[in-house]
Order: C-alpha cells, then sequence, then structure tokens
C-alpha cells in the first residue's frame, strides 16, 4: 500500500488525503470538513509507517546496487554478492575504511545469515513488545487492535526520505489502567540488544532540553552541556554498554552481528559512496572535534557515535569545532 506522506526530490514533502471523516466512519460534508479559513479535516486510506529514531536493527531486506527489488537476506543473491567480492566493486572509500569492512566481512560466507538472523530476531521481539502491550490493555480497559493507540514523540525532523515519520514509539499511557507510559520500543531494543544505538544529530532533540541549534548549544561547551544533561540520552547509552556486557541480542558470544545495518546499506546502494554523516565522539566529553565519516569506525563502542548529517556541519564548524 502507498504511503499518504512520501518526499520527493530536493527533499519536497507531499502528500495524498480524503475529506474528514463523520462518526460513521463516512466522509463528511464540506462545510463540516472546513472548519475556518486555513484549516480542513482530512483522512487517508493509505498507509502511514514509522521509522524508529536512535536505533539501527539488522536489514530484513534491501536492494542490492540496485533502486529495486528489495532481496531478502535469507536469499542467495547476498552471500553471492559478499563471496564474490562483488561488493568492493565501485566503491571508493579510503582505504583505512575498505580494510576494517575486509577484516569483518572476510570470506563473506557469514555476513548474510548473520545479518538475516539477528533482524528476525529484532522484528520477532518487537511483535512481542507490541502484543504484550495490546494483551494488557485489552485486560485492562477493553481496548483491541481497533481502538489500541501508539504514541508518537518526533526529533527536528518528522519524516524521512521515504515518507516514513521519524519518532520514538510507545504504547499510549490511556491504553492502560492505572496510566502508565513505558519506554519507547526504541529504548527497550536497545536495552535487549535488538538494535544497535544510532545517534543522528538534530533527531535526538527528545532526548535533549535545549533548543539543538541555539548558538550558545552548537559551541563545544553548550552542547557538551546539553548532551551530558540529557538524562534520557545517557541511560540509553548505558543500556547499550549494559546490553553488551551481558552479550546480548547483537553483543552474543556465539554469533554477534559482523556487519552493522548502516554498513550494509551503505555497501549494498546504487553508485555508492560510503558512509555520508560526519561523527563526533561522545566518549570524548569536552572535544571540539568532528571526524570524516569515512573515520566513524575509530570510535569503538557504537553509543559513543553522535553522526551529524553533512548539511549541518558547518553550523558546528563555525562554532568552534574543527574536522579532522
Amino acid at each position: 500500500m502507498a504511503n499518504a506522506l512520501k518526499v520527493i526530490g530536493n527533499n519536497i514533502k507531499i502528500g495524498n488525503f480524503q475529506f474528514g471523516l463523520k462518526k460513521d466512519g463516512t466522509p463528511n460534508e464540506v462545510d463540516k470538513i472546513v472548519h475556518d479559513g486555513d484549516t480542513v479535516s482530512l483522512n487517508t486510506p493509505l498507509n502511514f509507517s514509522t521509522r524508529f529514531l536512535g536505533i539501527d536493527t539488522p536489514e530484513v531486506s534491501f536492494p542490492i546496487r540496485k533502486k529495486l527489488p528489495f532481496v531478502d537476506l535469507s536469499k542467495p543473491e547476498w552471500t553471492q554478492f559478499f563471496t564474490s567480492g562483488e561488493w568492493e566493486n565501485n566503491f571508493p572509500v579510503p582505504p583505512a575504511l575498505r580494510n576494517h569492512l575486509i577484516m569483518r566481512i572476510g570470506d563473506g560466507t557469514k555476513i548474510a545469515p548473520n545479518h538475516d538472523k539477528h533482524a528476525k530476531n529484532a522484528e520477532d521481539e518487537l511483535e512481542k513488545m507490541i502484543k504484550a502491550d495490546l494483551a494488557l490493555a485489552t485486560a485492562q480497559t477493553a481496548r483491541t487492535k481497533d481502538d489500541f493507540e501508539f504514541f508518537l514523540a518526533f526529533g527536528y525532523e518528522f519524516l524521512d526520505q521515504y515518507g516514513r515519520f521519524l519518532c520514538y514509539l510507545s504504547a499510549d499511557e490511556a491504553n492502560f489502567n492505572p496510566k502508565v507510559r513505558n519506554p519507547s520500543y526504541n529504548e527497550q531494543q536497545l536495552a535487549n540488544g535488538m538494535a544497535v544505538p544510532f545517534f543522528i544529530y538534530p533527531n535526538i532533540q527528545p532526548f535533549l532540553s535545549k533548543p539543538p541549534f541555539d548558538k550558545a548549544n552548537l559551541n563545544p561547551i553548550g552542547f557538551w552541556n546539553n548532551i551530558n544533561g540529557a538524562g534520557k540520552l545517557q541511560a540509553a547509552r548505558k543500556s547499550v554498554s549494559d546490553a553488551r556486557t551481558a552479550k546480548k541480542g547483537v553483543f552474543e558470544v556465539a554469533d554477534p552481528l559482523i556487519l552493522l545495518p548502516y554498513e550494509l546499506r551503505f555497501i549494498a546502494r546504487k553508485d555508492t559512496k560510503g558512509p555520508d554523516r560526519f561523527v563526533i565522539d561522545l566518549g570524548q566529553s569536552g572535544s571540539n572535534i568532528i571526524l570524516k565519516p569515512e573515520k566513524y569506525f575509530k570510535i569503538k563502542n557504537y553509543e559513543d557515535r553522535l553522526f551529524i548529517p553533512k548539511e549541518f556541519v558547518p553550523l558546528f564548524t563555525t562554532n568552534g569545532w574543527q574536522i579532522q
């Protein structure tokens, strides 16, 4: 099903909606959907989708150097892609990053089955959490999937290039009696070791107490005060560290996740140029250094990587940051 919202060339956001509905679910009259001179009630039969902020789970499927179609990681095409060495073709990345990936990928035989296993584990875990919340809501407030509600908290940007809401998602507190809001599914996936962190500035904004682009919060001192004072962000980082210590999920001893989701994506994309987001090391509080995209792997712990889209980097460099 098509998405109700989408992003097309040059980051233009568009959508398709219909007349707002009456209480009986049928389309309303024009004079009922028009509230005033700049407000119209709308409805859509199309699909809304979300992309969880702050986390990255292994891919169930992804195109292999093509725009379409998506290929399941369980398919032999993926193993062929890695074992044949095709993944290195037309892949202009610096030698240090190439060597890092070569060491991770090895002979290529393990990448696809390993990634597929962890992707399915993450999918199963999310389904289990939502089913548990739905069952509890049904028991406490008689809500079913017809009236169960999700709560969405957005970052600085609310829509990605595929028309998905960028959000932290949880079961709404109104589903339960007494009302309770548990940690978002994003945070639970990190704590359970089902995801790796993917903190992208400024879309960690719900975790921050101050506006991300105020000049006072962009210079290194203000930035670190903002970051270090963000209790939920620090808790999320600690939950990743704890999952790694406990050898949970992607950190398991027997078969840990080999290739990170964003690594698989930038390797497999058509006309890939490698990673394109700059990185700040959250483990180096007080630093004024931003690493170039190809150096992300120099930061050992995943939870210490804060990615900065290239269009925002000049805002940092004009406020005291240096690129290395």
